[in-house]
């Protein structure tokens, strides 16, 4: 591409070149053509064999560099889709228009949309292993996969029967000082409940919850993230505690994958019960202040008092939502006994609303064990029976990436980074689900691990990328694919 680039102070240049090239082309989850063909136009050009299988999913042989041919192969995979989310305000199509990047030091990010750094941090430097270089590596293969954020249904129909390395790195996972080891897998629901309606009298309240975090459901789960759904939960089964309540609305972000950041909710109560559903309201704001202080510092709460223009569920269809709102599994469920950082289970109802008498929501299981998975699944058809509300799971269960005792890729990447940076690398299992666990199910004795530059905020507005972040990973990268020429 005949462009100027921003990042061009930055090094590795040529890499980042690459991130800036991708940002330009609009790849969201179902979206990935225009991408793939800029992938398999590099590809062409540099004389390099690229599979395409039914799904969309890209896989591109590179050859050895000169006197590593011997060597055996190595896998590097990464996902072509990013999540499109966007502030209110933002009119860009995403599905259309590129992402706006903004510099703000040596950070960067997106004006008001998700950057894409997941998983363009990964994307950038396969792009740059397929351009002619003084690289040192073995023969490679780099697998792009589709459709990453949806529940890995790209990789679920990808045809791997081609793939002949048995070590591999993904780039969608850890940092330059962090290597992954393992990661969960998980279930996804769709969530369907139809309720009648009828007409509403008294005042209509609005109840909004905004200014949380938000952030991706497995990497951010345990963190001291607020869920506006969880809140609404709370807020709801308070009030019809307290007095008739009728729920007429209920709307939350439309991404997917994430802790809900905000939610709407509309109700009506009684014009003699309006005073005292007020005063609670405001109690429960006072008291949602003091416990998010800490965690959730812009949490605000904005209640008006609204005219009624539609019917409403019947109180007691309004306290079954209530319930499943509140008891639904929520954040990290399990960690690891022998490191309380790694959590093993996690749960997030990330999307729900309630309009003409329909509710919908979305929600998802992520664990590193498959029991664990089952457990909270249980506990989800149990809330359902109880509630009315339908969970149907959108595809099979993604099989999780299981950390192992014997890892030599593990033990060369730990080793490397100590040689190189003098001190100890940092060893993570993951919740967030990566697409390693459905690559080991497919390519038995496959050796995995991950790391990468430095993001934070994937499938929020907040997405960045620390740019400081990229030498030391290239640095790290590079040993390592010089250093498989000779194992």
């Amino acid at each position: 591409m005949n462009r100027t680039y921003l990042l061009d102070r930055f090094e590795p240049r040529d890499v980042l070149r690459h991130f800036e090239d991708i940002c330009a082309i609009p790849h969201g989850t179902g979206h990935e053509a225009a991408l793939r063909a800029h992938i398999e136009a590099l590809a062409e050009k540099n004389g390099l064999p690229a599979e395409r299988d039914e799904a969309g999913n890209l896989l591109v042989r590179v050859p050895a560099s000169a006197g590593c041919e011997a060597a055996p192969p190595f896998l590097i995979q990464g996902h072509m889709d990013m999540v499109l989310a966007k502030e209110p305000w933002v009119e860009r199509d995403l599905e259309r228009e590129p992402v706006e990047l903004v510099l703000e030091g040596n950070v960067l990010r997106a004006n008001g949309t998700t950057l894409g750094a997941d998983n363009a941090v990964g994307l950038c430097h396969m792009l740059a292993l397929m351009e002619p270089s003084e690289l040192r590596h073995p023969p490679l293969e780099l697998l792009f996969t589709v459709e990453e954020e949806s529940g890995m249904t790209g990789i679920r129909k990808a045809d791997l029967s081609g793939i002949r390395s048995r070590r591999m790195l993904n780039m969608d996972c850890g940092d330059p000082d962090c290597l992954v080891i393992g990661a969960g897998g998980g279930s996804k629901y769709d969530l369907y409940g139809q309720f009648p309606l009828f007409p509403a009298h008294g005042f209509g309240l609005c109840v909004e919850i905004s200014g949380l975090r938000g952030g991706h459901s497995g990497i951010e789960a345990g963190k001291n993230r607020a869920s506006a759904l969880e809140l609404a939960g709370r807020l709801l089964s308070a009030l019809c505690d307290r007095m008739p309540v009728r729920l007429l609305s209920l709307d939350s972000p439309p991404a997917a994958n994430s802790f809900p950041r905000w939610m709407k909710i509309t109700l009506s109560v009684s014009a003699e019960d309006l005073e005292e559903a007020e005063k609670l309201l405001a109690r429960s704001d006072c008291a949602f202040q003091r416990e998010l202080s800490c965690f959730e510092p812009d949490y605000r709460m904005t209640v008006t008092v609204c005219e009624i223009t539609s019917a409403a569920a019947s109180e007691e269809d309004t306290r079954r939502i209530a319930d499943f709102l509140q008891l639904v599994p929520f954040d990290a469920l399990r960690r690891a006994p022998e490191n309380p950082a790694w959590v093993l289970c996690s749960a997030l109802l990330s999307r729900a609303s309630f309009t003409a008498g329909v509710f919908r929501g979305y929600f998802s299981v992520r664990a590193n064990r498959d029991p664990y998975r089952d457990a909270v699944e249980g506990r989800l058809r149990t809330l359902c029976r109880m509630t009315g509300i339908a969970a149907s799971p959108r595809s099979a269960p993604t099989p999780a990436w299981v950390e192992k005792e014997d890892s030599p890729l593990r033990d060369l990447c730990l080793s490397l980074y100590r040689e190189l940076f003098g001190e100890e690398m940092r060893v993570q299992v993951e919740n967030g689900s990566v697409e390693v666990g459905v690559i080991l199910d497919a390519v038995p004795g496959m050796d995995a691990v991950g790391f990468a530059p430095k993001s934070r905020g994937a499938h929020t507005t907040d997405e960045y990328l620390d740019l400081e972040s990229m030498p030391p990973f290239r640095t790290l990268f590079t040993a390592l694919l010089s250093r498989l020429c000779d194992t």
